[in-house]
């Protein structure tokens, strides 16, 4: 699979037992949640980044950048075998696996690779850095044991539903604060502990739409036109839908900012019609385009610009299917910091 704004990189066999050293190290002094792993982290990936070769470090500064939609590690190390069971464990029992824990510092060494801090937001995931991403609260292909079908399913990561292409919230600001709201993540890195089923993430660039639209109606996408839901994984209480916000900003670091979800953005009322036939073009431009996908198992991690790429899912067909994921901002993100270590920002 080949497209000018993904790329792909693999670490020889000297490379790899060094991530896996460091992999092995944070895990072992708690991963991404405990005090003074982040430190450590910057410091093994100074080692590892003096290893790179000129190709390789090329791809890392790209990303780091904000030129890449995504980023694709292969032939990444794992530690011994890791069956997959007849049923998927429950939440709490994973998050004190080691062998998620490992997963999830390997996606924190690799956001360090391309200069990016793992976070957490407040009011989502009850304020943890790693997030579990399975079929827990039901909405797959197959029922659950507990599951009822008159009972709603949740559209966020700890269900089994389709979820549409968006971007990751919150939907107020993309890279400095505003208003009481940090920014939106600047990227996620996915990993899969077990994907039987191997379904893909879908991705779609975003550059190349945009460069389709034309002029005046990205023009128009910037303009304070449009509202979005409240995201269902925010916790009860917290967080809030957004009126009045904008799709597309300008970023002298990366070009442009975008910020939507296929199923929670919508028209303002008092949009103008050219912002409205913006919108239309826009989302037709998206409902059109072909997917690019990626297969993740445990020696792999997508690394997805959530500034410029939109991402989804078909509805789960295997219930085992479990993929662990961080948030992570860049050098140039100005969230409102709660807490500095393990980073904490409020939402």
């Amino acid at each position: 699979m080949q497209h000018s704004d993904v790329a792909y990189l693999s670490f020889d066999l000297h490379q790899g037992r060094e991530l896996a050293a460091a992999s092995e190290h944070l895990t072992q002094i708690g991963g991404p949640e405990a005090p003074g792993v982040a430190d450590l982290a910057r410091q093994w990936v100074k080692h590892l980044a003096s290893t790179l070769q000129p190709e390789q470090k090329g791809v890392i500064q790209r990303f780091a950048d904000g030129r890449l939609s995504a980023l694709m590690f292969s032939n990444l190390p794992c530690p011994g075998p890791d069956p997959i069971p007849e049923q998927l464990p429950d939440l709490p029992t994973l998050e004190q696996c080691p062998r998620c824990r490992y997963l999830a510092a390997r996606n924190q060494l690799l956001l360090e690779l391309v200069r990016y801090r793992a976070f957490a937001f407040d009011i989502d995931n009850e304020g943890k850095q790693i997030r579990l991403v399975g079929n827990f609260k039901g909405g797959g292909r197959v029922p659950l044991a507990s599951e009822t079908t008159c009972a709603p399913v949740e559209l966020s990561s700890h269900s089994g539903l389709k979820l549409g292409l968006h971007t990751e919230a919150p939907y107020n600001c993309s890279v400095i604060a505003r208003a009481g709201h940090s920014p939106a993540p600047s990227a996620l890195i996915l990993t899969a502990r077990w994907n039987p089923a191997r379904q893909p993430i879908n991705i779609v660039p975003l550059p190349s739409i945009i460069e389709r639209l034309g002029t005046l109606h990205a023009l128009a996408l910037t303009s304070a036109s449009f509202d979005f839901s409240r995201s269902e994984c925010f916790v009860a209480g917290l967080g809030e839908a957004g009126t009045a916000t904008s799709i597309l900003q300008f970023d002298a670091n990366g070009g442009f900012t975008l910020r939507y979800n296929a199923y929670r953005f919508s028209l303002n009322h008092h949009a103008s019609d050219a912002a409205g036939r913006a919108f239309d073009a826009f989302v037709a431009l998206v409902q059109a385009a072909e997917p690019l996908t990626f297969e993740l198992q445990p020696d792999s991690a997508l690394l997805i610009n959530n500034t410029r790429t939109l991402h989804g899912r078909d509805a789960l067909i295997d219930n085992r299917r479990l993929l662990i994921r961080l948030f992570g901002y860049s050098r140039f993100a100005q969230p409102i910091v709660i807490r500095q270590d393990p980073l904490l920002v409020q939402g």
